[in-house]
């Protein structure tokens, strides 16, 4: 009954009367006060993982240029020799981990691919406008994503100029799969719901970690290819290709203006708030509990022979 509570329940009570309803907004405040700073430094560091990738994959396709470089320095090359620059070419493939070589010449036509045996007919088209430039340039080059016309599959090509007394005479180039910068990809190891994937400067992507089969050729998200093409660095609310709301952080390239975006899954966030919450509602309940006990403790010395003890 009312009446019949003690002085140390009603201190009690009071205590608690004052303390709770603090304790509870001071609890909500600090945890969205940790979400907030968890997820921005989540957004900080994966904004770094997607520059270190992008850096990777720039590596990859450098050091397919490299050795394409060496190739063109064949002396098979100057004296027109193409059978012989073909074997040559050949055995480099798996120490470089190339899909195949291409020589053309400066009308754009296939002069050599190692897909097919020296001195077999080959497309006078198809290649990208990237690789034909090389000539005109003089400049090494990377070619986004394209449909191979004689490998017949997505390919990505690097290219550099050959050079003849002189004077550039051909462009040397070397198609690279996919699956090569996926493994870039993959070797990260990041969370299992986070989709991560490679986009050439158009936005097209050219690797992926999830459904690679279904979506390497496609566009990226519209939103998130809008702003690639803005910024270099940056995070922002999508969907993925398959409709699921992330936070899609990327990187692109100053060198290729290749781009490497990580999508981390909203609901991933949400359950980081929720965790965040309950350990300090646990806190906050610990905190309340010893409060209590603490003003019983304080009430029993105030009130040593209070009649309502009970």
């Amino acid at each position: 009954m009312p009446h019949r509570l003690t002085n140390r329940a009603r201190l009690a009570f009071a205590v608690a009367a004052s303390i709770v309803p603090a304790a509870i907004l001071a609890a909500a405040l600090v945890g969205y006060d940790y979400y907030t700073r968890e997820r921005t430094r989540l957004i900080r560091d994966t904004v770094g993982t997607a520059r270190a990738l992008v850096a990777t994959v720039d590596g990859e396709l450098a050091g397919a240029q490299a050795g394409l470089t060496g190739l063109a320095s064949s002396p098979y090359l100057a004296a027109g020799d193409f059978s012989r620059f073909h074997v040559q070419a050949s055995s480099t493939l798996k120490d470089l981990e190339l899909l195949n070589v291409v020589l053309l010449d400066s009308s754009g036509r296939q002069r050599l691919n190692t897909l097919r045996p020296a001195g077999a007919a080959l497309p006078d088209r198809g290649s990208p406008p990237a690789l034909l430039d090389i000539v005109r340039t003089g400049r090494p080059a990377v070619a986004d994503l394209f449909q191979g016309p004689v490998a017949k599959s997505q390919v990505v090509a690097v290219g550099v100029p050959v050079r003849v007394g002189g004077a550039i005479r051909y462009s040397l180039s070397a198609g690279i799969a996919p699956a090569r910068l996926e493994q870039i990809l993959t070797r990260q190891h990041l969370p299992e719901g986070w989709v991560t994937a490679v986009f050439d400067t158009s936005g097209t992507i050219v690797a992926r970690t999830h459904q690679p089969e279904r979506f390497v050729g496609a566009k990226g998200a519209p939103a998130l290819v809008k702003r690639m093409l803005e910024v270099n660095e940056d995070a922002l609310q999508t969907d993925t290709l398959e409709g699921v709301p992330v936070i899609s952080v990327f990187s692109r390239s100053a060198k290729t203006r290749w781009a490497v975006a990580i999508g981390i899954p909203e609901t991933e966030l949400q359950r980081q708030l929720w965790f965040s919450m309950a350990r300090l509602g646990i806190v906050a309940f610990l905190l309340m509990g010893t409060a209590l006990l603490l003003a019983l403790w304080i009430g029993a010395r105030l009130w040593p022979g209070d009649p309502r003890a009970g």
